[in-house]
């Protein structure tokens, strides 16, 4: 089967159907389901007249260079259809109305005027048929047909584009053909809310019942149509089956035998999916979250040979920011570089108001990609990209590159690196929000967690910005009064955001991870002062900061803190309170922690149940070998997840206490 050879992004491909019926109708040719012998034979007889010793077509009678008006009414078609791809759609429609009797293909030129407004005027192209046929007793034909239908498609009018379908053919006695259909869908897809059903049941009314040769823009618009409503399972359902098509006649043609009727139905009805198909459906499995599959049909895309686009290779980026796949996102981020996109086979016939292809990777390309390294551990590659970025978008970085940037210092724990870009960013005239400071503050307490700071301290007698500071007394890590200094100066500074709960839980987590529990428990008194609402994250925070100390009172004062704030505690404060217990000695209160969960259908993980089971262990008392039986005996119910059946360190555990 012949292969379109398309780059056009599927949110353009549903304007390709009514191209295709106007591109027909100026042409003069008919489509396959509706041969139109009238329009050949004028062919013919152009031609014909053309041979006439004359330096153009448009003279009868070269000697007396008068023009026929057969040949004055193409100029005006050509004049009409001229100013309304300019854009000039009144121009275009003020001639259209100065002749007196215009023909069908002048209609039908109006009317494509009307669908390339912006917007598209749909009221004025229905009025301009109905005015022609009541009036001028015109004779419609089925490039009308899809002129009117593409009008509808543009205006993303699906109510009218339905009720044309059903009317049209009983009122002018024209069938529809896959053209109409095509736009028909591309309606469907493209209205607010797309309707995804109604595309589905149109595609199969013109394949199974009509038994029209749909060509794959039609398919194409129905799986935009799932796309938009986020039904990746139907969009992949209609690729399979174009796929299982293709390949069957693919197969037939291998073996070069004939297939019988059916198989060569099969063939004839069913396209072959092109590079648009595959780019929708990227974007369907984006719209639905699927992004391992995104990047399975993305490879599929170029195991068949199918280059990927701008928009394509954006989602591949999306995926790869989702999955934290960093040297994925690099590579597609290169690749972006060398796409070229390929004149589409709709030639002169876009809409001036029409999106342009991506020629290269944009701002949202690089943010994506920053945002990839950021999740996927490549902090230095996520920096290098923001340097770049300028060069390469034609933007300086905003505050979103920027933050992206942060945040792979954050998850790193690279706080020195994250207060540069901060200050950077600052110079640069780029204002942080708050997200950005919470990123900061993170990655001060990442590196607090991972040991990264703890050798550098300093007496915090000096330090004048931040009360909090002074408060603490003594010394404390470097990395935790740089945090407090950043806090105290946004509550200051009337040009910085002002600090929100998530710039709190980040200070709170900072306090936790230097063993500040007093330093926890005034920021939480502030927040609450400034009644800015709690989270779940603040309070998980909190027992932490309790955890990391040991002290099983504070423990039980932020479970009444939740309570009072009618917050129900998540299976990550339940895990920090239960190793709080372990840390204090409180075996059997671990226990009833964890029975606790259980009992509020929360779903303990194995880390949880062994550190229940090491508290029992380590205090090996009678009562204490009870509750580790029990403990086993729940990892082994029905009670937890697979993932928490015992495991080596399980073992371990039992074997020591019962040595």
């Amino acid at each position: 089967m012949r292969r379109r050879n398309t780059s056009i992004a599927f949110l353009c491909l549903a304007l390709v159907g009514g191209s295709h019926a106007f591109q027909s109708s100026q042409s003069g040719e008919s489509s396959s389901s509706f041969p139109n012998r009238r329009i050949r034979k004028r062919q013919v007889e152009r031609v014909h007249f053309s041979a006439a010793p004359s330096n153009s077509i448009l003279y009868a009678t070269p000697a007396k260079s008068r023009t026929s008006p057969a040949s004055k009414t193409v100029g005006i078609e050509k004049k009409v259809t001229r100013l309304g791809r300019s854009g000039k759609t009144d121009e275009a429609l003020k001639l259209f109305c100065s002749i007196e009797c215009p023909s069908t293909r002048l209609v039908n030129c109006a009317i494509d005027v009307c669908a390339r407004a912006y917007p598209p005027r749909l009221e004025e192209a229905f009025s301009i048929l109905e005015t022609g046929v009541k009036e001028k007793n015109l004779r419609v034909n089925v490039f009308t047909f899809g002129a009117l239908m593409n009008v509808c498609n543009r205006a993303r009018n699906s109510d009218k584009a339905l009720e044309l379908l059903r009317s049209f053919e009983k009122e002018h006695r024209v069938a529809p053909n896959a053209v109409v259909y095509s736009s028909a869908i591309a309606a469907c897809a493209r209205s607010h809310p797309p309707k995804t059903q109604e595309a589905l049941d149109l595609l199969r009314e013109a394949v199974e019942e009509k038994e029209l040769e749909m060509s794959v823009t039609g398919f194409n618009a129905a799986i935009a149509a799932c796309a938009q409503m986020e039904n990746w399972k139907s969009a992949i359902k209609l690729l399979e089956r174009m796929e299982e098509a293709s390949e069957k006649a693919a197969e037939l043609e291998a073996e070069g035998e004939e297939s019988d009727s059916d198989n060569e139905m099969h063939r004839f009805l069913i396209p072959e999916p092109d590079m648009v198909t595959y780019a929708t459906i990227l974007s369907a499995c984006e719209r639905g979250e699927q992004w391992s599959l995104v990047l399975n049909y993305a490879q599929t895309m170029e195991n068949r040979g199918l280059e990927l686009d701008g928009l394509a290779i954006t989602s591949c980026l999306h995926a790869c920011q989702q999955l934290g796949l960093a040297e994925e996102a690099l590579k597609y981020l290169e690749q972006m570089k060398t796409v070229h996109p390929v004149a589409p086979i709709t030639a002169r016939l876009e809409r001036s108001s029409a999106k342009q292809p991506l020629k290269g990777p944009d701002a949202v390309a690089y943010r994506l990609a920053i945002s990839a390294c950021a999740r996927g551990g490549a902090w230095k590659d996520g920096i290098r990209l923001l340097q770049k970025y300028e060069q390469e978008t034609g933007q300086a970085p905003g505050v979103v590159a920027y933050t992206a940037a942060i945040t792979g210092c954050e998850y790193a724990g690279k706080w020195k690196e994250a207060f540069h870009l901060l200050d950077r960013m600052r110079k640069a005239g780029v204002e942080p929000n708050e997200v950005t400071m919470a990123a900061v503050i993170g990655a001060c307490a990442n590196a607090l967690s991972n040991g990264e700071a703890e050798s550098e301290v300093e007496d915090v007698e000096d330090v004048d910005s931040n009360e909090a500071v002074r408060k603490a007394g003594g010394s404390m890590p470097l990395v935790q009064k740089k945090a407090l200094q950043l806090l105290s100066l946004m509550k200051k500074m009337p040009d910085m955001a002002d600090p929100n709960i998530q710039v709190y839980n980040a200070a709170i987590r900072v306090c936790a991870e230097a063993c500040d529990l007093k330093g926890a428990f005034r920021l939480l008194e502030e927040v609450e002062e400034l009644e800015i609402e709690r989270t779940e994250i603040t309070y998980g925070s909190m027992m932490t900061a309790c955890q990391r100390v040991g002290d099983i009172q504070s423990a039980s004062k932020v479970f009444q803190k939740l309570k009072e704030d009618d917050i129900v505690p998540n299976e990550i404060i339940y895990g920090a309170a239960i190793s709080c217990c372990r840390k204090s000695k409180q075996s059997e209160r671990a226990l009833l922690l964890l029975r606790k969960m259980l009992k509020e259908g929360l779903a303990p993980n194995r880390a949880t149940l062994n550190t229940v089971l090491m508290a029992q262990a380590e205090t090996r008392t009678k009562a204490d070998f009870d509750r580790a039986v029990t403990v086993y005996k729940i990892m082994k119910s029905r009670f937890v997840e697979e993932t928490c059946r015992p495991n080596r360190q399980t073992y371990s555990i039992l074997v020591n206490f019962f040595a």
